[in-house]
């Protein structure tokens, strides 16, 4: 199984957490892409283009979309899953965005975060935990575990996901009352 290691690499403490957690992966067997050390930095050819003499914004805007079309590729093409770190005060936008490419194309999503910080009460948006169905990896060394359990799923999770999404919408279509849907939505979803 191929992974995609998604998360911040904005400073050399988010590249090293972001190798740690490939380096673990690749202990137990998994294949990687990690974009700092298997695709390119924005920083380091940027430079290198400059210094060839291309205009810097020339430069700038075919970095951008190479980054865009690379990740896109590593993501929906080459990978069957993707760890996404969510640590900091608020997620990666970019790991955001790998993260649901991987959910809609159904691969196998694991979140990592070891940071108690959240938008809601010390949690984070649905939209985000829904990625990896509200279960987060706090270790690093727990992160195989948990893509053998997903794959273990064979991917049964997705339908079920889109089936419960379809009962809900149904019952808001339906303009139930609160009562019968907060009740409906317990059984159906609170297990």
């Amino acid at each position: 199984m191929k992974i995609y290691c998604a998360g911040p690499l904005f400073n050399e403490k988010e590249r090293e957490e972001m190798s740690e957690i490939a380096n673990v992966l690749e202990k137990n067997n998994f294949e990687v892409f990690l974009p700092q050390r298997d695709g390119f930095l924005f920083s380091e050819l940027y430079n290198m283009g400059v210094k060839l003499g291309y205009e810097e914004e020339i430069v700038s805007k075919a970095l951008r979309r190479a980054i865009f079309e690379l990740d896109s590729y590593a993501v929906i093409e080459e990978c069957d899953g993707l760890v996404l770190n969510i640590n900091g005060r608020v997620p990666d936008e970019g790991a955001l965005i790998e993260g649901a490419w991987a959910w809609c194309n159904k691969k196998y999503v694991v979140i990592y975060k070891s940071d108690s910080r959240g938008l809601i009460n010390g949690l984070d948006n649905p939209l985000i935990e829904g990625l990896s169905l509200l279960e987060y990896v706090e270790k690093i060394e727990d992160i195989p575990s948990a893509f053998h359990k997903l794959a273990s799923a064979n991917g049964s999770h997705f339908e079920k996901v889109i089936s419960r999404g379809r009962k809900i919408f149904d019952l808001i279509l339906n303009k139930s009352p609160k009562k019968i849907v907060i009740k409906k939505l317990l059984e159906e979803i609170g297990e």
